[in-house]
């Protein structure tokens, strides 16, 4: 396989199978999951659920395409001009997380234009434009040390001091992105009384 098709832990199986279904991709599970959870961005509940019936549409469709339709009306787009464009790069796997070049016999679109969470038109191209993006967002940086935190206290930042992810995050930059010495001042947060 082509290394430039995976982009690091995103795009391992496990996770890109977590968030689809069954049989299809699902370019909403995805999408949500990479916005609360990477990019670390908010998303309200949708204002009525709505079951994701594939009998429903036409039988030529791209799943692409049926996101598309499916989540076209105004109430829908203020959450799903966040999650849609993120979801569709990673197109490019299917619901085990396996390469593929198609889907319903046409070419996969991959391609998406992102406006992150400061208001910047991103321009992504797969999923690695995605895991470059959080990697190199201050967002991205900022929701990996809250889940961090998170994982390893049980507690949200917040719990010890409005400002403490602020300061974990700038410390996490300057220290070049060192996830151990990041876990261990979490640790000793954590073991010192509040």
């Amino acid at each position: 396989m082509d290394a430039d098709q995976r982009a690091g832990v995103l795009t391992h199986p496990y996770v890109l199978a977590t968030f689809s279904y069954t049989k299809s991709s699902s370019p909403i599970h995805r999408g949500v999951f990479l916005t609360r959870n990477i990019l670390g961005r908010m998303l309200k509940p949708p204002p009525m659920a709505i079951a994701f019936m594939d009998d429903k549409f036409d039988p030529s469709f791209t799943m692409r395409e049926k996101v598309t339709e499916l989540t076209a009306k105004p109430a829908c787009q203020s959450c799903h001009v966040t999650i849609n464009p993120l979801g569709f790069s990673f197109e490019r796997f299917d619901a085990v997380g396996r390469v593929r070049a198609t889907d319903n016999n046409k070419p996969i679109n991959a391609t998406a234009d992102y406006t992150a969470a400061d208001g910047t038109l991103i321009k992504l191209s797969g999923a690695r434009d995605v895991a470059l993006h959080a990697a190199e967002s201050q967002a991205g940086q900022a929701g990996f040390v809250r889940n961090l935190f998170q994982a390893m206290v049980k507690q949200p930042t917040t719990a010890y001091s409005p400002e403490l992810l602020g300061q974990l995050t700038g410390h996490f930059r300057r220290d070049h992105y060192h996830v151990r010495n990041l876990a261990i001042e979490v640790a000793v947060i954590a073991a010192l009384p509040k």
